[in-house]
């Protein structure tokens, strides 16, 4: 076969191959940038990891990151549950996929090929994840705005200034690992308003925050007179902080409710001695006074 015609046959098997490939593939082996090199997580460490995010019936469990999906599979398998991997790596995917057929809960869990930068988890209620600091850090902002409650987990690294809601060890071959949790908290920071009755009158209320991750200060306003409000903690959704009414001694007053949106709603008991008086809280933010509770 002569020169150009061997070169012509070459350049035709190859054009031929291309075109078997997916789309976006290249014949050599594609290249994918990694942000975190594969480390599996000690079953171990999952075993506490899963005890953190205290998984029950309607949860749906992502894992940013998933290597071999042995998370994932793990909170289907034990939980019954829907859980969703997610890793940029193709060969990970098509293992993790193997592994869910071998385990049987092909039925539970997906795997997707995505940059977790760009993938859309928002339904989730449970995140787990081992990554590395800095990339913890650049996903913070979107895991703040998932839904109040969410229950974060990250084996070995933090959020930085976003503390921990809980944390402990877990040593697997005399090494130490470290499980964090963190519960994504409602935004509550701005000015909220509401009424009450508080001795028998109507009393209009203001409540100014100023919220850091789920810790908030404040000042509550009962008509002309107000009251600050020491560091209180935001757990998911549920608000609760108490005061005592200023000329009382004793007189405290408790509120307790769920915040959604603009909306804190539930309830606020007067507590005086062994009466209780209780009624409802209908707090409203002011339009445009909310901001990032991340510092």
């Amino acid at each position: 076969m002569g020169k150009l015609k061997k070169s012509l046959f070459i350049f035709y098997c190859l054009m031929l191959l291309l075109a078997g490939l997916p789309a976006g593939q290249s014949l050599l082996a594609q290249e994918v940038r990694l942000d975190v090199p594969f480390v599996p997580t000690p079953y171990e460490v999952i075993e506490d990891m899963l005890r953190f995010a205290d998984l029950k019936k309607g949860d749906i469990l992502y894992d940013l990151g998933c290597g071999d999906g042995r998370i994932v599979i793990e909170a289907a398998r034990r939980a019954g549950i829907r859980a969703v991997g997610i890793d940029i790596d193709p060969e990970r995917i098509r293992e993790s996929r193997e592994n869910a057929r071998i385990a049987g809960v092909e039925n539970l869990v997906e795997f997707r090929q995505a940059n977790i930068f760009e993938a859309d988890f928002s339904e989730a209620t449970v995140v787990t994840m081992y990554l590395l600091p800095d990339v913890n850090i650049r996903l913070r902002p979107t895991i703040l705005k998932l839904r109040p409650g969410t229950r974060i987990v990250s084996h070995q690294f933090d959020m930085d200034e976003w503390q921990a809601d809980r944390m402990t060890y877990v040593s697997v071959d005399l090494y130490p690992h470290t499980v964090f949790l963190w519960i994504v908290p409602a935004n509550i920071s701005g000015i909220w308003d509401w009424s009450l009755n508080l001795n028998q009158k109507k009393t209009d209320c203001r409540l100014e925050v100023n919220q850091a991750y789920q810790f908030f200060t404040g000042k509550l306003y009962l008509g002309e007179q107000f009251i600050d409000i020491p560091e209180t903690r935001v757990e998911g959704p549920k608000v609760e902080f108490s005061v005592i009414l200023p000329g009382t001694a004793e007189t405290e007053l408790v509120f307790s409710g769920q915040a959604d949106g603009e909306q804190i709603t539930g309830t606020a008991t007067l507590v005086q001695g062994k009466k209780n008086a209780r009624q409802t809280w209908k707090a409203v933010r002011r339009p445009g006074t909310a901001g990032s509770i991340e510092r």
